[in-house]
């Protein structure tokens, strides 16, 4: 097919050619004031991808949800980038919800809700954005990198000619982050055995966490299955995630790509893990709370609530401690007991390396400075250091 020969369809159904590297369509999505047929364009790399683009529009103009281009607004195309997304298995439902709690905060603002894309300019943006600077500086980057992405499509689609917030600069949080470490070793067997002796909701949940280093969605979704008693390891292939009225449900993918894996149950986990596996009895799933699924926020606020209660937390220690303190306080024993940092990334399910030495990087120079002094201590034994330095002066 030439670049310029059409697939022509019936009237109204649109056309696909072939367009640079890949493929582009044409839909006629009404008339303007003039009577002349208005005519949207979509690319893909595939035929089958444009044609499902082309569909996508349609379907919105059979429902009466299509919104003309020059009326869209920026959460009202973002909506429509996101469902394509899903909808072509691009995203996760879970990712597709969490896009959407963004996206809800723009469509909170008036102006960002009821501008039309071509009609938003850089301090109407940027007032918005600095409503947003008491935020975590998280939600602040996404909400950023949204706007900028659906910019940019507004720009393939043609639906403004130049994205006229390139240059809007990304505020900075007021919030001062304080960063989840760890719990020291006085802190962690304290709260072992509260843990162990005291009737705790969700207690289970929480040692198995601090004792293999599973996040807490890992550890809700946990089936009979994934447990294998006999080759001493849990498969870990699913997250609870939450829709957008808030409840649970099972992801079936873990929160990244290498978040897939089967670790082994560490010995002083292994009695813990059959304790819950008698408890399970017929259930599918290890843990639920009344028959339903349990979310990471439920688990959250009982632990916050034992770490006050029994008095847990060392004031002294800096750093916020929170329920993802339990993967940490893993981790970091790991570290102490010379674990290497590739091991621990597996076990941990971190996609790069990089993650896993950034995030316990004070652990890992803190074991470094403790492996030296025994080195020194070796070193000093057998009479080199310092105290039997002899200078040798060179000739000259």
């Amino acid at each position: 097919m030439s670049k310029n020969t059409k697939k022509k369809k019936g009237n109204g159904e649109g056309s696909v050619y072939k367009y640079k590297n890949g493929y582009r369509g044409q839909i006629v999505v009404g008339t303007d004031d003039e009577g002349k047929p208005i005519r949207r364009s979509v690319t893909g790399n595939t035929i089958k991808e444009v044609n499902e683009k082309l569909t996508l529009i349609k379907n919105s103009m059979i429902t009466g949800t299509y919104i003309a281009p020059d009326r869209i607004t920026l959460p009202e195309l973002t909506r429509q980038m996101l469902k394509d997304d899903l909808n072509m298995n691009y995203i996760r439902e879970s990712t597709h919800y969490r896009h959407i709690e963004t996206l809800k905060r723009i469509e909170a603002d008036p102006y960002m809700r009821t501008t039309p894309i071509q009609k938003l300019n850089y301090t109407g943006v940027k007032e918005y954005l600095l409503t947003e600077t008491r935020a975590a500086q998280s939600v602040i980057d996404k909400i950023y990198m949204m706007i900028q992405r659906t910019m940019r499509e507004a720009v393939k689609r043609k639906i403004i000619t130049v994205n006229q917030l390139e240059d809007i600069r990304k505020p900075k949080s007021v919030q001062h982050r304080e960063k989840v470490r760890a719990l020291t070793k006085d802190e962690q067997i304290r709260l072992y055995e509260v843990l162990t002796t005291e009737d705790i909701n969700y207690s289970y949940q929480m040692l198995l966490s601090m004792l293999t280093g599973m996040r807490m969605g890992e550890v809700n979704a946990l089936t009979v299955d994934d447990i294998n008693l006999k080759m001493k390891t849990i498969s870990i292939s699913r997250t609870i995630a939450r829709d957008l009225k808030g409840a649970a449900f099972v992801s079936q993918t873990t929160k990244t790509e290498n978040g897939t894996r089967v670790i082994r149950i560490p010995e002083t986990a292994l009695p813990l893990v059959r304790e819950i596996l008698q408890c399970a009895e017929d259930s599918k799933y290890l843990f639920l709370h009344k028959g339903k699924l349990i979310n990471t926020s439920q688990v959250n606020m009982q632990f916050q609530r034992v770490i006050e209660k029994y008095g847990i937390i060392d004031k002294k220690v800096k750093g916020k401690v929170s329920l993802h303190s339990l993967r940490h306080t893993f981790a970091t024993r790991c570290i102490e007991a010379g674990m290497q940092a590739k091991v621990l990334q597996h076990i941990l399910g971190h996609s790069d390396i990089r993650i896993t030495l950034n995030t316990y990087c004070d652990a890992f120079e803190s074991f470094q400075r403790e492996n030296i002094a025994i080195a020194d201590e070796y070193l000093a034994g057998m009479g080199i250091g310092s105290g039997n330095l002899r200078l040798l002066k060179t000739a000259g």
